[in-house]
């Protein structure tokens, strides 16, 4: 027999090993999707506007229109480290798909041995040499195949798969989550550097204030105290200046540290000028909010819950499988000879066929009690998902309340700001005019800063519930971010459950 003929014959026992394990048959629960509860309602109950139906860029943040956000979370993507970890965990899973299939093909082995012996036997015959010299050669091939009669290795390839696809989703909850802190953390630097440009603006109001008083007490007509009151609101202003650069440069160096670069507070200019002409953005544009039950698909963290759901599942029937006697069968075919000469020869052909039957015994007690502990971590993880969709809800739903109070709570300061504005031009008349003391100038000039403070802060607050809105919801706005970034990770093929 040829080696061709030996490869032939080795492929022919793969071949049928496994068309005898095609008729075995899987045990274990198989997943099912649970249920949303029945109060779930058919629309979000904070959803007071009609639906938007029309699609979120995946690039969201752009619309904020700030070149600096979009090269941080361009470096964040690239460089953030607890964005590589899980992309790295990704690979891991993917890999573990692998090994988890390859469990369920036959493995062969090719063997070969050449050796050559020497004895001297006392009892040799008449005529012949007592020193003998052997040569053996022999070459094979053999092939193990396990017979998957109970699905023990097909319910291990699914939790591999369903493993892989809650990797992926995590990976997508990192990078959804790491965009969101970029942007949430730049509108934390916008207002920082908008409130230094208000307080260098009330420190010069401040100053203008106190040399009209100056002015007025050296004519007689100011008192004592009036220049005190002046100069104690423009050293507390001065106060104020110090203690917002501090807040200013850490939230700069958050920024960094979630680009992953070198928190030196230098990526976003702190100068009076550039604070001075520091604005609020625009709030971003409408959210698709979609439905409930739409959430199931498009959140991240749902798609991963599930899959883990689906894992622990297929991990019982596994379990289960371990409870019924496993087959497996070996086969070999190759060539046994004293020489070289007859390698061809069918004569030395040599071949072999095992069947192996092994079932659990003594230990059975123990396997059912690894099938109790499947169950109950499938159990736990049907909780947890449950508890993670009531959370989205909730997260939603309050996300769409934060935004609707804080746009009123934004329109309501913004007038407030334009009163406090008129009052204080009124102040400035009748304190000019002796018509009012200094007091009323002074706790009007307080009230237009305390005012002008809370609007930014009421914006940025609106500005971030909208982020907070479209974290929520989830996506899939970052699909092909994903794509991009993990098409250098390779699949192992096949379809996820």
């Amino acid at each position: 027999m040829n080696l061709q003929r030996r490869a032939s014959l080795a492929g022919l026992l793969a071949l049928s090993v496994v068309m005898l394990a095609s008729g075995g048959c899987t045990v274990g629960p198989d997943y099912v999707r649970p249920a949303l509860t029945d109060d779930v309602p058919t629309s979000f109950a904070a959803a007071t506007a009609p639906i938007d139906t029309t699609a979120l860029d995946a690039r969201w943040w752009e619309a904020l229109g700030d070149p600096i956000l979009n090269q941080l979370v361009g470096q964040a993507l690239a460089h953030n480290h607890d964005l590589q970890r899980a992309t790295a965990a990704v690979i891991e899973a993917r890999a573990a798909v692998g090994g988890a299939r390859s469990e369920r093909l036959p493995t062969d082995t090719v063997s070969g041995t050449a050796s050559r012996s020497l004895s001297n036997s006392p009892f040799a015959p008449p005529g012949t040499s007592p020193t003998q010299l052997r040569n053996g050669f022999d070459a094979a091939v053999s092939v193990k195949y396990e017979l998957d009669l109970w699905g023990r290795l097909s319910r291990a390839e699914e939790s591999a798969r369903a493993s892989l696809l809650a990797s992926e989703a995590s990976r997508r909850v990192v990078r959804q989550t790491l965009v969101a802190d970029v942007a949430r953390t730049w509108l934390q630097v916008r207002e920082l550097q908008c409130r230094l440009g208000l307080d260098l603006r009330t420190l010069d109001s401040y100053r203008s204030t106190l040399a009209t008083v100056e002015q007025r007490y050296l004519s007689g007509v100011a008192s004592a105290l009036d220049l005190r009151l002046a100069r104690q609101n423009v050293l507390a202003a001065e106060a104020a200046v110090p203690g917002t650069r501090r807040q200013l440069r850490d939230s700069v160096r958050r920024l960094e540290i979630l680009a992953g670069r070198y928190p030196a507070a230098t990526v976003v200019a702190s100068d009076e000028a550039a604070v001075l002409a520091a604005t609020m953005p625009a709030p971003l544009p409408p959210v698709p909010v979609g439905l409930p039950s739409s959430l199931l698909e498009r959140r991240p963290d749902l798609v991963a819950a599930e899959a883990g759901l689906h894992a622990t599942v297929a991990n019982v029937g596994s379990a289960k499988a371990r409870l019924y006697p496993t087959l497996s069968l070996t086969g070999s075919a190759g060539y046994n000879s004293t020489e070289l000469d007859p390698w061809f020869d069918g004569d030395h052909d040599v071949w072999s066929l095992v069947g192996n039957l092994v079932s659990p015994l003594f230990n059975r007690g123990a396997t059912k009690a690894q099938v109790k502990a499947a169950e109950a971590r499938a159990r736990q993880s049907l909780a947890a998902y449950e508890q993670a969709v009531l959370t989205a809800f909730g997260e939603v739903e309050s996300a769409l309340d934060a935004e609707r109070f804080e746009s009123e709570r934004e329109a309501t300061l913004g007038r407030s700001v334009a009163e406090a504005r008129l009052s204080l031009e009124l102040a400035q008349r009748r304190y000019a005019s002796g018509l009012d003391p200094l007091l009323t100038t002074l706790e009007t000039q307080r009230r237009l800063f305390a005012a002008e403070s809370q609007l930014l802060a009421a914006q940025r607050a609106h500005r971030t519930a909208r982020v907070n809105l479209i974290l929520a919801l989830g996506g899939p706005w970052d699909l092909d971010l994903d794509t991009a970034t993990l098409a250098d990770v390779g699949h192992p093929g096949g379809t996820t459950p």
